[in-house]
């Protein structure tokens, strides 16, 4: 199954990325398990509880569920308490979020499926199919002009002894941080100037390029959801930091370079 939001339906892709950032400002960690789903996925899930072993998850053959028409994804919780603990009332409140950007969650549904969310603005599976027959014959349709929308992802940051979880862009491999974030956990102060809408990190001008030290860098940045996010990597090593990541623990981390510690220390 794939967790690639960008096999769904355009419209839905630009939803994804405000409805996740709302879910993290209200304290809810949300993962998305699944997207797009092929003619035989979808046939060997119907199989399930039928002609195969295990429980029956899903009513419905290729092409009359959502996911095969790329208007429907699954999520689950990311914050260490259990994928699905709903215990707390975590799905419903995820449910609310995603209702306020005109989705249609499963946990209304008199068979609830609470982790499922759907966007059928465009229609459902079966108006789909009515008009286009097949998944494929309504993709030709979509439009995918649009500019690229960043999807959020949870990354454990460490320096100096502590750890903090921030949500960043993670765009080919490299973390994209809000420059406000990394200032604070790194201790620099960080300051904004109305009249040069300029942001000054200590001796930092974040204005691509930047300059450290009467030194000039070119940082690679993403601007999203009205925020600037700044390469984590390459503004670190302006400011003075290696990082690195810890595979074991899943933490990015920060030290100060050899180099800078070495004349710091007189060694």
């Amino acid at each position: 199954m794939s967790r690639d939001i960008n096999l769904l339906y355009p419209k839905l892709i630009e939803i994804i990325p405000d409805f996740l950032e709302e879910c993290r400002q209200r304290g809810l960690i949300v993962k998305i398990t699944e997207t797009y789903r092929s003619k035989d996925e979808q046939n060997g899930l119907y199989a399930k509880g039928r002609t195969k072993p295990g429980k029956i998850v899903t009513w419905v053959k290729y092409p009359y569920s959502n996911h095969n028409w790329g208007i429907a994804f699954d999520v689950c919780r990311n914050d260490g308490k259990g994928a699905y603990n709903d215990s707390d009332g975590w799905f419903a409140k995820v449910g609310a979020v995603g209702e306020k950007y005109g989705l249609k969650w499963g946990g209304r549904w008199t068979t609830p499926d609470k982790p499922h969310f759907e966007y059928t603005k465009c229609g459902d599976a079966n108006t789909l199919f009515k008009k286009y027959k097949t998944p494929e014959n309504f993709k030709k349709t979509w439009k995918k002009e649009e500019v690229k929308r960043y999807l959020f992802t949870v990354r454990n940051f460490k320096y100096n002894g502590k750890v903090k979880a921030f949500h960043v862009i993670n765009e080919k491999g490299e973390n994209y941080i809000r420059v406000r974030d990394l200032a604070n956990f790194l201790e620099k102060e960080i300051k904004y100037d109305e009249n040069t809408k300029i942001i000054s990190l200590d001796d930092i001008l974040q204005n691509l390029p930047i300059t450290v030290n009467k030194q000039e860098y070119l940082v690679k940045s993403i601007k999203s959801n009205g925020f600037n996010f700044i390469n984590a990597r390459e503004l670190a090593s302006a400011l003075g930091y290696d990082t690195g990541y810890n595979e074991s623990s899943g933490k990015v981390f920060f030290k100060v370079k050899k180099a800078i510690l070495k004349k710091l220390i007189g060694k």
